[in-house]
Parts: C-alpha cells; structure tokens; sequence
C-alpha cells in the first residue's frame, strides 16, 4: 500500500507525529508532502521513502480547480492522510473528487482540550496508542560534541533568558566541560542571541544538524523544534 501524508506543520510539530508514521511505516509505503527540508528527517531516519514540496504537486490547486498534475499525482495513492484544518470538509471533498484512495483529514493540532502529549494525538487520529517514544535512526557525522546549548525557539515567550544560559555554559566551562552553542533563524533574526565569539552551529539543513547533535553528551534548551530533535536522537 502507497500512502501519502500531507504535514505542514512546524519541525516540533512534524516530529510528535512521528511515533504515528513510524508504526504506519510498517504496513505502508509512506511518501510525505509539506516542507521538505523538515520531512526529510523521516525520509533519513528511515520512516518514509520520499518527499514532495506542496508547490511541486500544485496542492493549493485543491482549493479552486485541481490541476491535472495533481491528480495524476494522488492517483498513484492508496491512503491519502491530511493533516490539515477543514471545517466544513471543503479539502477532503476535493480530495475526494481527485483520488479514489482512502481520504483521512485531521486538525494539524490537537484542540485546547487536550489534555495528553501530543504525540498520542497524532497516533490516535491513526488508531494507535502505547507508541514507544521516537528515535530517530540518524548516524552521528563530526568531531564528537559535549554540551550543546540552543537559546531560543520560535516564540519569544517560550525562551529563558539569555543571560541565564550564558550562566549555564559558564558554569559547565568552569567545570572542564565543553560549550557548543546552536543558533537556527529564530536566532539570527534576533540581536544577541547567536553567540559570535563561541563555537557555534549555525547555517545546517536539518539532516547536518542532527548528524552534529547525535555526536553530542548533552543539549540544554527551551520548547523548540531543536529540542524535540535533540529528544528524538536520544539525547
């Protein structure tokens, strides 16, 4: 069986539905659409076989007239999985219109009344639950790391201080330890929060950097998409 997962979320996101996907895995073929340079990470970790971006299979063709490429690309499914709003149903039905494969669309995030980890979510819009948590099977590439410290996320209201990481690594410093620190664009973007003067990861596509981060003892870091990778390794 082919089926293909339509998954837009953010990185953090993507990652808790992963147990879901990986135990998916075992019964189908899994090609992934949404952001590639996310959805590789199961594509690498051996989760699925393939990645599409949503403008190279003209997704957004759905919601006027669906293109015939398209089409002839969700033609080729057995299971279409969507993980997407839809009130008042317009998606599957067009959906529907284009493919006579299974349909299945679902809110891209659980509902404030959710009360468990979001993982669970995730498999329970698949019908599965008591999934083991995700680890991704991704070889470490690099000189070995120690510490890694990643100081920020994609929400300000989610980060410590900046002053109170910089505490941390002085601390580890002291105690012989050694301090990588890890800036992603939430970081650039903002004055002071890339260290200049210390080892830094900056710049690497997802893959490089969790071939960096599986080399490492330690990571220390906020609720980021960063964090849940470096959870997802084993870290």
């Amino acid at each position: 069986m082919r089926t293909l997962v339509v998954h837009t979320g953010a990185i953090g996101d993507f990652l808790l539905a992963c147990p879901a996907l990986t135990e998916l895995s075992r019964t189908s073929t899994l090609e992934l659409a949404g952001d590639p340079a996310r959805l590789e990470l199961a594509v690498a970790s051996g989760i699925a076989h393939g990645t599409h971006s949503l403008d190279e299979i003209e997704f957004h063709t759905l919601f006027g007239d669906p293109s015939e490429k398209l089409k002839k690309i969700l033609r080729d499914f057995d299971r279409i999985i969507v993980w997407m709003r839809d009130p008042d149903g317009a998606l599957r039905r067009a959906l529907t219109s284009c493919s006579a494969a299974r349909i299945d669309v679902f809110p891209g995030l659980p509902d404030a009344q959710w009360t468990r980890h979001a993982s669970e979510y995730y498999a329970e819009c698949l019908g599965f639950s008591r999934l083991p948590p995700l680890r991704l099977d991704i070889a470490p590439a690099g000189a070995p790391l120690d510490i890694v410290i990643h100081p920020g996320s994609g929400s300000p209201t989610k980060n410590w201080p900046l002053k109170n990481f910089r505490e941390v690594a002085a601390a580890f410093v002291a105690q012989g330890r050694r301090v990588t620190w890890c800036a992603g664009p939430a970081e650039e973007e903002r004055d002071g929060l890339s260290p200049q003067h210390d080892d830094t990861l900056r710049g690497l596509s997802l893959i490089d950097l969790a071939q960096r981060l599986a080399t490492a003892r330690l990571y220390l870091g906020n609720d980021s998409g960063i964090t849940h990778l470096a959870a997802a390794l084993g870290l």
